[in-house]
């Protein structure tokens, strides 16, 4: 017992001990001039660049809202936005796979009687769409960075590794969605990781015998959304707006930092910046995220200092404050539960429809 336990905290700190020696590792040896650049910032680029990162959450939030929507599920927009960043967050400092940030959404919607069938299908929607949008952007930095340097050279190859690995998961999630024999397969191991997450929160478990309730939940808003399919372009609109304001709050952070970029240099370092977050070992990528954006900035003429300066802005805006913004978001969320909201006996019955 004494040795599981200590193979879940090692799971649980090692990644966090391996983000941090990057990050002092990076900051070190750039400490000075990164404190004459921060002390040279401009604040009212960096109130913008804030700005866009609460614009990014709230398009997460209205995707949320809309794909649940479109499964026939109303709530209030604020307790599904709130639920949209608590989840994210969790799922970027929580190195699971992706099954944190499931799990995390499945616990929140199912206190509020929504099915975790409906949870999974509207998490693997979502998650679908962000992973093709990124896909996408990741093809346009690689393009336009080939335009920038037609050079075959390891930063390309670098990028193709990206878009390939980025588009595989993007169309095996596709797969498991629209496959019905791949979806049964995969169906209980999703069961089962949310379950354990959820067991973290509430110190109970969905009853197994469940199982066949959520995979028939499952089966039925998959089939609603493939049924309604033609609603979903305002869905993939959000997405595509919460990814333009990701870009922003990138661009700000750099205009504060005193460096104007260009659009291809802009989306070129943020693509290559975005592959790092993917690794599934380390929280969110951090640590990594830095080290590419710093490396692909720095080779297209950014001094290093305002480079790596600017994406710790990034960092700071986009995951560390709205981590700590959540943390209240989750116990507003805690206070404001319905009464009576025990999902597992009722799965289908109390979830508030259209």
């Amino acid at each position: 017992m004494k040795q599981g336990n200590f193979r879940k905290k090692l799971a649980i700190y090692a990644p966090v001990g391996l983000s941090l020696g990057l990050l002092v590792w990076l900051i070190y040896p750039n400490l000075g001039a990164m404190a004459q650049t921060i002390k040279n910032a401009d604040l009212r680029w960096l109130l913008l660049s804030l700005g866009f990162s609460v614009c990014s959450y709230t398009f997460m939030g209205l995707t949320l809202w809309e794909v649940l929507r479109i499964l026939g599920i109303r709530l209030p927009f604020f307790e599904t936005a709130g639920i949209a960043v608590v989840s994210t967050t969790v799922n970027y400092f929580v190195s699971s796979g992706g099954i944190s940030g499931f799990a995390t959404r499945a616990h929140l919607l199912g206190k509020r009687r929504v099915p975790y069938g409906a949870s999974v299908t509207s998490s693997v929607v979502i998650t679908v769409l962000i992973y093709l949008a990124l896909a996408l952007i990741v093809v346009e930095g690689a393009f336009l960075q080939f335009l920038q340097t037609p050079d075959f050279n390891k930063s390309m190859i670098e990028a193709l590794l990206g878009v390939t690995a980025v588009l595989g998961f993007a169309f095996g999630l596709t797969l498991m969605f629209f496959h019905h024999e791949l979806r049964a397969a995969w169906a209980r191991r999703l069961f089962v990781g949310v379950n354990h997450v959820i067991f973290f929160f509430s110190r109970k478990e969905i009853p197994h015998e469940n199982f066949v309730k959520f995979e028939r939940q499952l089966d039925e808003g998959i089939r609603t959304i493939h049924g309604r399919k033609f609603e979903l372009p305002k869905v993939v609109g959000y997405v595509f707006c919460d990814w333009v304001s990701n870009i922003l709050i990138l661009y700000f952070a750099f205009k504060a930092v005193g460096v104007s970029l260009g659009a291809t240099t802009l989306i070129a370092g943020f693509a290559f910046g975005m592959l790092m977050t993917i690794i599934p070992i380390l929280p969110g990528g951090l640590g990594a995220m830095e080290a590419a954006m710093t490396a692909a900035f720095s080779g297209m003429g950014v001094p290093v200092a305002q480079a790596l300066t600017a994406s710790l802005l990034f960092r700071l805006f986009y995951y560390l404050l709205p981590a700590f913004v959540s943390v209240f978001i989750y116990w507003s969320l805690h206070a404001t539960e319905p009464p009576h909201t025990d999902v597992h006996s009722r799965h289908g019955k109390g979830a508030p429809h259209q």
